[in-house]
């Protein structure tokens, strides 16, 4: 794949600077990269708000950065995006999910987005100060702020979207810069709207599970983690369990009532999600079958028929009639 710093890939095509602050900015994506927009909202009050809708001509590597510590909430409207970490840590945000991110002022991280996909997303980012304040419900939050500026990041999982997010950001559906200074005023109302709403979602989510504390979730999260970036490998409950420094026991009861799911089931839904990507890039049913982890052919074909309505090796043959 190739690397591009997020700077590079845009060219400004519009800014106004409005009164306190505050500041709109709308730009494109350079035609050597693909097609789309970004915008780019400051509130001058601690946040700032953006949203994106593009494809690109080529698989890349996104490099972002910033140098403000803080929080952000990112809404996927596309397909699933994987960011990458520094410490070769690996996250996916799955379509009409969302999480909140905990970032240090040295943060860094890739997307790594593929050719001709649309990648479609809202994001509000909030300043250290005022998210400790708006979020200090949420237990032991200074103290894993004080932790994310060791490690750089920390994100905490928000899950599918509601109707009522879906509904607020609609209002980031447009793609200009209206210089209406109502017109802003509403948009910068929405968007402290999503925040409050997404931030108290998040905050109602962990106060019902109340066995849920962070730690805890911190052993959840490693957990799911080595299920989506180790599927090839003879995993079980046991060894996910000693990778992640957690009890067996625990985490078969506690990974199913956080994610909704079993360890199993999202380890096999894993497998049978790389197998499919395996075989549109011309791959073997017996190669995928391998490289995901399984080792008899029958087996595989049938739990892909079960998962996808569609044996592995018609999948192959549909692929290569495209």
């Amino acid at each position: 794949m190739k690397k591009v710093n997020h700077n590079n890939l845009i060219e400004i095509s519009k800014k106004i600077n409005n009164p306190f602050s505050r500041e709109t900015l709308l730009t494109n994506i350079k035609h050597d990269y693909g097609k789309g927009i970004f915008l780019w909202h400051d509130f001058g009050n601690g946040i700032a708000s953006s949203a994106y809708d593009y494809k690109l001509n080529d698989d890349y590597k996104l490099h972002l950065s910033s140098n403000i510590a803080g929080a952000v909430l990112i809404f996927n409207l596309s397909n699933n995006i994987k960011y990458f970490f520094k410490d070769n840590k690996e996250f996916i945000l799955k379509k009409n999910s969302f999480f909140i991110g905990l970032s240090s002022d040295k943060f860094s991280v890739e997307m790594h987005l593929k050719k001709n996909k649309q990648y479609k997303a809202v994001s509000i980012g909030i300043k250290e100060l005022l998210f400790l304040q708006l979020a200090k419900k949420l237990e032991k939050l200074s103290e894993i702020m004080q932790e994310t500026k060791a490690v750089n990041r920390f994100i905490i999982e928000g899950g599918y979207m509601d109707s009522y997010q879906f509904e607020l950001l609609s209002y980031f559906e447009n793609k200009t810069i209206n210089e209406n200074t109502l017109s802003n005023l509403h948009l910068e109302s929405m968007a402290l709207n999503l925040a409050h709403y997404t931030i108290n979602k998040i905050i109602n989510k962990c106060t019902n599970n109340k066995d849920f504390n962070m730690e805890k979730i911190e052993s959840l999260k490693k957990a799911k983690q080595i299920i989506l970036s180790q599927y090839a490998q003879p995993l079980n409950i046991k060894n996910i369990a000693n990778k992640a420094a957690t009890n067996e026991c625990y985490l078969k009861k506690d990974f199913k009532q956080y994610y909704g799911t079993t360890i199993y089931k999202m380890l096999q839904k894993r497998r049978l999600e790389v197998a499919k990507e395996l075989l549109e890039k011309d791959f073997s049913v017996k190669e995928a079958c391998l490289k995901v982890g399984y080792k008899h052919i029958g087996h595989f074909s049938k739990l892909f028929l079960n998962h996808f309505k569609i044996s592995p090796s018609e999948y192959r043959k549909k692929i290569n009639r495209l």
